[in-house]
């Protein structure tokens, strides 16, 4: 099999796909450009390392917590109609942050964070699985994907320059200014997420039961995530590995960035589970590299690994959910997958961390390693499933 030319193809070049584009560069950008500067914004009031600590928990677990509201609400009212509210939070809030008096403030400010980015997130990426068609759709979603990578690069250099040039106040002008671009980008976004006809089921709905089989391989899949950045450092260091590091993390991001962008319509090409069953068994081998005695060769062997799995798995992940949900559904279980993902980050990084503690950090790279696979066996059993639904439902049956 020979790859297409890295020409784009122009399906997922319209206007509509470019303005989800925009949409996560910019808002991407400007919360990891925050992530970024506020822990030094927030020592600077006064605050303890919890209170850093919990600048992220609470925005990530609001996040978590609304996605799937978010993903419904889009379903039933449209996809400006929820980003737009979305984005003007965000704004309201970075306003708010030039004016919060204590590390409190700031930490109570970051559940407006977590919802402004489940609004305006989930309708991004609902709105271009929507916008890409079925023949182009995984070709969309990893450019969708590669935007938010290449923004999450760029974010921490970002805050780090504005702060050299102009200290906090200048850090959070950028950002501001970024939440203000979200905003007039959803504000052009159009309205219905389906077309006429297509029913919307009636009442609140947390969870779409098309998107739980995904859904329960993401958490698995995802435990080991946060032990890349919190883990992989530390250990290296304690080995006496800490050059290595900066290989370490060149080698994750050229493949993740440049695999993404590489592969990025693979899946509409071969199908999404042969791209999502090696890339699940690429992530576990990724892990077990980072469970041997780190010495460079592991080090950046692991860094390949993972960085080749990332950049293909969470994209066609979405593309199956969006390919197998009703058309009036496909926010939600876009919504549901997403939710999956920071439960995985918000457990495994726990868990990861229980085991690093009580036994070592090898030990819990091992325990990633087996959730992973655990991922790919609870996928493959999924896959089988549904296959059988299909061959009994098939017409002529």
């Amino acid at each position: 099999m020979s790859l297409r030319p890295l020409a784009v193809s122009r399906e997922v070049l319209t206007r509509t796909l470019l303005a989800c584009y925009g949409v996560t560069a910019a808002n991407h950008l400007a919360w990891v450009a925050l992530s970024t500067f506020l822990p030094f914004h927030v020592t600077a009031l006064g605050g303890s390392k919890t209170q850093v600590g919990l600048l992220f928990s609470v925005m990530t677990v609001v996040s978590m917590v609304l996605r799937p509201l978010a993903g419904g609400w889009i379903d039933r009212y449209g996809f400006r109609q929820v980003m737009f509210p979305g984005a003007g939070t965000l704004v309201a809030v970075t306003l708010a942050f030039h004016v919060a008096p204590s590390p409190a403030a700031v930490i109570a400010l970051m559940a407006g964070v977590g919802l402004g980015n489940a609004l305006v997130s989930t309708g991004a990426s609902a709105l271009t699985a929507h916008a890409g068609g079925p023949e182009h759709r995984g070709e969309a979603l990893s450019l969708y994907f590669l935007v938010n990578s290449l923004s999450i690069a760029a974010g921490p250099p970002l805050a780090f320059g504005l702060m050299g040039l102009g200290g906090h106040s200048a850090a959070f002008a950028a950002v501001t200014a970024l939440a203000v671009v979200t905003a007039a980008l959803t504000r052009r976004l159009p309205g219905p997420a389906h077309t006429v006809g297509a029913a919307v089921a009636p009442g609140l709905r947390l969870l779409s039961r098309h998107a739980m089989p995904a859904a329960g391989s993401v958490v698995l899949t995802t435990v080991g995530h946060s032990s890349i950045y919190a883990f992989v450092p530390l250990y290296a260091v304690s080995h006496g590995q800490g050059w290595a590091l900066v290989w370490f993390f060149t080698a994750y991001f050229v493949c993740l960035i440049g695999l993404r962008a590489l592969l990025r319509g693979l899946s509409d090409r071969i199908g999404r589970a042969r791209v999502i069953v090696p890339s699940m068994a690429l992530m576990a081998c990724g892990f077990l590299a980072l469970a041997l005695p780190p010495t460079p060769g592991s080090l950046i062997a692991a860094a390949a690994f993972l960085g080749g799995a990332s950049a293909m798995l969470y994209p066609t992940l979405a593309a199956l959910v969006v390919d197998r949900a009703p058309e009036a559904e496909r926010a939600l279980a876009l919504g549901t997958l997403s939710s999956a993902w920071d439960l995985g980050v918000v457990v495994g990084s726990v868990l990861v961390g229980f085991v690093a503690d009580r036994v070592s950090y090898g030990a819990g790279f091992l325990l990633a390693a087996v959730s992973t696979g655990l991922g790919l066996v609870a996928f493959v059993a999924a896959e089988r499933l549904h296959r059988g639904q299909a061959a009994v439902t098939a017409p002529g049956r």
